[in-house]
């Protein structure tokens, strides 16, 4: 007698058991962001010309880091930004050069203000104090890489659904559009799945600020492969960012990365 209530909620145990296996699995638990992850990319024209390695570090939630490395032992561009997940888009950046101590020495700083919508440019190498109005939000700068497109859809399957971003970049001064131009938004609209340089992938058609093709990371959110008429710099006469690889747990990439640009090279005068 003792032993019957034990063997009852023994067997009451394996009954729900087995209901909870034949139903439905619960849905997954929505995933963070990518933190820490660590994205190597080629930017250069679409015919290939002009490439440009480009770093990527999600060094927190709020926080990336990017890296842009033409050839060893010259000049390479480190840039930071301050991401405003809420909004998923960047709330400030600082342009600078990479130390040979690995930090980075900044030169340009460019502020968001989410009250007026405005971007304000400080270069003060250059003499350059900009203001300009963007188009809406969220927006990317362009000149960033995608970096602050991947922190928007990184660490999480990327959408089967249309979206939106506003379009600005910091072009040199002496044009009719002054230092920060508006590009107004580009649509990125879902053209399907397909498998996309040996991935898993969600292809984009973009039109607007920006056009051409986008692809996606299927599982994980990140830009595959970019491809648009646009130059995000002024040397360049469109644009084509390709992914190379990418390490979930990047901080030791990254900064052996940094290393590597400046071992062995002659110090300066």
């Amino acid at each position: 007698m003792t032993q019957r209530p034990a063997l009852l909620a023994a067997l009451l145990a394996a009954l729900l058991l087995a209901a909870c296996a034949g139903g439905p699995a619960p849905p997954p638990a929505p995933a963070p962001p990518a933190i820490g992850a660590f994205y190597h990319y080629v930017r250069s024209n679409q015919d290939g010309t002009a490439p440009e390695q480009i770093y990527q570090y999600r060094a927190s939630a709020t926080a990336l880091e990017v890296g842009k490395e033409v050839e060893r032992c010259t000049n390479a561009a480190f840039v930071t930004a301050t991401f405003d997940p809420a909004r998923g888009q960047g709330a400030a950046f600082v342009g600078g050069r990479l130390k040979r101590d690995l930090g980075q020495d900044p030169f340009a700083w460019l502020d968001y203000d989410a009250a007026t919508r405005t971007l304000h440019a400080r270069v003060p190498p250059a003499g350059i104090d900009a203001r300009a109005p963007i188009a809406g939000e969220p927006f990317i700068l362009y000149d960033f890489d995608l970096a602050d497109l991947n922190a928007r859809f990184a660490g999480a399957a990327a959408p089967r659904a249309d979206f939106r971003f506003a379009v600005n970049l910091i072009w040199p001064p002496g044009g009719p559009d002054g230092v920060l131009r508006d590009l107004g938004w580009a649509h990125a609209r879902f053209a399907g799945g397909e498998t996309h340089l040996g991935r898993a992938a969600l292809r984009f058609a973009v039109t607007g600020g920006v056009n051409g093709l986008l692809w996606l990371d299927a599982r994980e959110g990140h830009v595959i492969e970019a491809r648009f008429a646009e130059p995000n710099h002024e040397e360049y006469a469109d644009f084509r960012l390709v992914l190379q690889r990418v390490t979930p747990d990047g901080a030791g990439a990254w900064r052996a990365i940094r290393a590597a640009h400046w071992a062995g090279c002659d110090a300066p005068p």
